[in-house]
């Protein structure tokens, strides 16, 4: 029986890398790897990341590397690769929406069908983006909040006129827009839904959000679906936060709810019950 070869990638390549596995004892198969290559998918349930047409979890060994602005993706391929017991080397702990949505996507917690791609590398991946997303599409940058520097296409033209009007210094999750007539704003403190409001958009406006002119309808925390709630404690749990807010969109067919994102710097309305929620946290460090 012929011997499986050992595979590496490199990412990104080292310099001299070829160099460097020839003193090994064994031959190594070196993909010299780049970031703008890698594309991470999280489509109907299903997660995988590619690297030119292969799966890197099927991979002998990845080497990861990273500088500043790469080093959240690099931990999401490293979540990744410990959850297929792919040997790969250390990834130094980060953090962006694409790390929040590998988290959410390993511990089964419902999302919009997600893609992560270079923005170098989105015109030639059309065609993913529309098998994994579909249109019409949200695209989000990946460190941004309260809707900034978010855009809402409903086909390819749209798309690549709004990455153009977009920071070139950004980098974008694109998420397939789910038909809605209201999210749930779920805020967390200590483990313990602690305040909750629905958020109708106005009318032409794709976020949900009081700073894009949504109206807010707080609830009682006890007339919070409990599936609601379970999703946010969950969401709040995995990423190790005493505080934040999860976004929950409900679609308006199904009425299936999907995780869109939790803040960790939610807004407080006043006179609302976040203020009563936000009070209930910080008194539980103050007041011990």
């Amino acid at each position: 029986m012929q011997k499986k070869p050992f595979t590496m990638l490199s990412l990104p390549t080292v310099q001299n890398t070829s160099q460097i596995i020839k003193k090994f004892p064994f031959p190594i198969e070196l993909t010299k790897g780049k970031y703008r290559d890698i594309e991470i998918i999280f489509h109907n349930s299903n997660l995988k990341i590619m690297h030119q047409g292969v799966d890197i979890k099927d991979f002998s060994f990845v080497w990861l590397s990273s500088g500043w602005n790469k080093r959240d993706i690099a931990y999401a391929i490293s979540l990744y690769l410990q959850l297929h017991k792919t040997p790969h080397s250390y990834a130094e702990k980060n953090s962006s929406k694409v790390t929040d949505c590998m988290v959410f996507a390993i511990n089964n917690l419902p999302m919009p069908n997600t893609l992560f791609i270079s923005r170098k590398s989105i015109e030639k991946n059309i065609p993913l983006l529309k098998e994994v997303c579909g249109f019409p599409l949200i695209i989000k940058d990946i460190r941004g909040c309260r809707g900034k520097h978010s855009a809402y296409a409903n086909n390819e033209q749209e798309l690549l006129e709004k990455i153009k009007l977009l920071p070139e210094s950004k980098n974008f999750l694109f998420q397939g827009f789910i038909a809605n007539e209201y999210d749930w704003g779920v805020m967390i403190a200590n483990g313990v839904v602690v305040a909750g409001e629905k958020s109708y958009p106005k009318e032409g406006e794709f976020l949900n959000n009081s700073a894009n002119g949504a109206r807010e309808l707080f609830v009682d925390v006890a007339k919070i679906p409990p599936e609601i709630k379970e999703i946010a404690i969950k969401a709040n749990n995995l990423l190790g936060l005493s505080w934040s807010r999860a976004d929950i969109i409900i679609d308006k067919v199904t009425k299936k709810p999907y995780l869109l994102e939790v803040n960790r710097f939610p807004g407080i309305t006043s006179g609302s019950n976040e203020v009563t929620g936000a009070y209930t946290f910080l008194a539980s460090h103050i007041l011990k």
